[in-house]
């Protein structure tokens, strides 16, 4: 088959599609087996497994040419995305501090130690969502153009890996649409960070680690409620 056949049974657009297709599927499988296999072996992986990571995905920004602007890299959209995710998340968390006063509380607020928590889980924050909107997303988007349709893939990839933690699973998978369909109207990824580390700040305090089960996935899931 010469090389015009094949442009002309395969065009440039799908080729495309098929490219960033499989580029989801090897940074989705290579987090399931880092989550899975490679971190629960040794904490001497995570460095090597995070080099690994932003090489893969440095290399596919260069590739598709994406712009800081296009990753949320930006402070002009700050203000508005992070009122925009506020609002959004304001209900939820509400409903979590009630129901958590209810349920007896989870871990004790400690003003010096919860403020800790939060400097240091929005590093881990921003990572996730780099992960689930500039890269997962960003690349699904050439794949799939309907936008429910993209956000919907894109929160059911974002709850499968923190399987098989029911309640997170449950709870990233709407945090996870909700937070595409607003990087998608206002993208900044750092708004979105501090409205995820708020989100799980506020549900990790409140509610009781028998709902959370100690925000753990993978094999730590089992060890933290003693199945392993």
């Amino acid at each position: 088959m010469s090389e015009a056949q094949v442009q002309e049974r395969f065009p440039a657009r799908d080729r495309a599609a098929v490219v960033s297709g499989v580029e989801v599927a090897l940074i989705v499988g290579f987090l399931l087996v880092y989550i899975w296999f490679i971190e629960p072996r040794s904490r001497l992986y995570a460095g090597p497994g995070f080099v690994l990571f932003f090489t893969f995905t440095f290399l596919s920004h260069l590739r598709h040419n994406d712009t800081l602007a296009d990753l949320g890299i930006r402070l002009d959209t700050f203000g508005r995305a992070l009122r925009e995710a506020l609002l959004v998340i304001a209900p939820t968390l509400v409903l979590a501090v009630a129901l958590g006063v209810c349920l007896g509380g989870g871990i004790a607020l400690d003003p010096g130690r919860t403020a800790m928590a939060f400097f240091w889980g929005y590093p881990w924050a921003m990572f996730q969502q780099y992960g689930l909107q500039c890269v997962i997303g960003r690349r699904l988007a050439g794949v799939i153009s309907h936008p429910v349709g993209h956000d919907v893939t894109c929160a059911a990839i974002f709850g499968a890996l923190h399987l098989p933690n029911p309640f997170l699973s449950i709870m990233t998978f709407g945090a996870g649409y909700c937070f595409c369909a607003l990087f998608r109207r206002c993208p900044n990824l750092f708004a979105l960070a501090l409205a995820h580390t708020l989100a799980s700040t506020v549900l990790y305090h409140f509610l009781p680690m028998q709902i959370t089960h100690f925000m753990r996935v993978g094999p730590g899931y089992f060890e933290a409620n003693g199945l392993s």
